[in-house]
């Protein structure tokens, strides 16, 4: 066994030797004076430079039918590659008991080795049985360093945190954590009391009322700190129903804050999202130059032949986002993700573009998969055998 497991390692890193690499910066036509729309041939460039053709597979299953592994967030740490993802501990929706957040190491961003918890069940609170959890205040530049920023001495978590058993069970609020301890091995991180987002704040906006999910937390942008104030800016996507129109969907939004405690919304949230009942979340942002990319999921939109899907859109101020409007950067084509592929996390590294996202099979088996923008090879990593109905 560990003769075939060196071998697969020895392939895999000649493959990605010879493997063309993109250029080291991508460098995209200048916003034009006054106008918040990302011209279609900026758009078109992203694409260009973003999309990864080749599914190398699964880099992060369950051992068995009772625990399900979502949302990767990867950085860098110590010369080596890091994953934060989530694992609900059921086979159904309602049989678990919630979500936990673990931690994996890889040396190449393919061969991936669970660690252990950083965020674990507690016996009691407002967060007790919902602890799902991403890792904060990451380099946005593409193709930069991954590397993850402290504040206050401290590195950061922000999560989805419940007290109700089960996937995702509603309401559901974002809960921070924080530790002193470094970022390379599993510990338990330190939490708060309450929430710091929450659906039954009084100042909670009419599109997050009934519930809160993913968040990511980036310091922002020098240039946009008068505008928005806060050293800090927390994308989050949350369900609520739009009073203008009755539709109730997910959709995007931004808050604000300068101690990674307390937060500001942005009055004029959501500033992405669709008003016909679909599911839009999971923003994951990096910088081009003048340009932000949001990468985002669709989930069960009429327009689309498959469940979910993983596209992006762009911005030059953070508030006015332009969408992808040609083929989605992720979908369903492989017998390990036949049922969802959605949830993305990319990264540009060495001249490779790596697409983490979420795999979900007909058999609800879910796990971490990634594709490329060359051919590194096919992963050796599959689901267990599914349960006999």
């Amino acid at each position: 066994m560990k003769i075939n497991v060196f071998f697969v390692s020895v392939m895999a890193l000649a493959m990605m030797a010879s493997c063309t690499g993109r250029s080291a910066a991508l460098k995209v036509t200048a916003p034009v004076e006054g106008c918040d729309t990302v011209s279609q041939a900026v758009m078109q460039q992203v694409y260009d430079e973003v999309q990864t053709s080749f599914k190398y597979g699964l880099v992060l299953a369950p051992a068995d039918n009772f625990h399900k592994y979502d949302c990767p967030t990867v950085f860098r740490a110590d010369g080596k590659w890091y994953m934060s993802y989530l694992c609900y501990d059921g086979r159904k929706n309602k049989d678990g008991r919630g979500y936990e957040t673990w931690l994996a190491e890889s040396d190449d961003l393919l061969h991936w080795k669970t660690l252990g918890r950083l965020l674990s069940f507690r016996d009691e609170g407002w967060d007790a049985n919902q602890r799902g959890g991403y890792v904060d205040l990451e380099d946005i530049e593409w193709g930069g360093s991954y590397e993850v920023g402290q504040y206050d001495g401290k590195y950061w978590i922000t999560y989805i945190g419940g007290d109700k058993r089960g996937y995702e069970t509603t309401p559901l609020s974002i809960g921070a954590a924080w530790t002193d301890g470094g970022l390379t091995a599993a510990h338990e991180w330190n939490g708060f009391e309450q929430p710091i987002l929450s659906p039954s704040d009084s100042l909670a906006q009419w599109w997050e009322t009934i519930t809160q999910y993913k968040s990511l937390v980036y310091r922002t942008p020098e240039k946009f700190r008068g505008t928005f104030g806060g050293d800090f800016m927390l994308f989050y996507n949350a369900a609520g129903i739009n009073p203008s129109n009755g539709v109730k969907a997910e959709r995007i939004g931004m808050a604000f804050s300068d101690d990674m405690v307390h937060w500001s919304r942005y009055e004029g949230n959501p500033v992405f999202g669709h008003e016909n009942g679909m599911i839009t979340g999971d923003a994951h942002i990096q910088q081009m130059g003048d340009l932000y990319v949001m990468f985002f999921f669709g989930a069960y939109w009429k327009n689309r032949p498959y469940h979910a899907f993983n596209t992006f859109a762009c911005s030059y101020d953070l508030v006015h986002w332009t969408e992808w409007s040609g083929d989605d950067l992720i979908y369903p084509t492989e017998g390990f993700d036949d049922e969802y592929a959605h949830k993305s996390f990319l990264i540009k590294n060495k001249g490779v573009v790596y697409h983490f996202y979420c795999a979900v099979d007909k058999a609800q088996q879910r796990g971490i998969a990634v594709a490329t923008s060359c051919d590194l090879g096919r992963s050796e990593v599959h689901f267990p055998a599914p349960e006999p109905k």
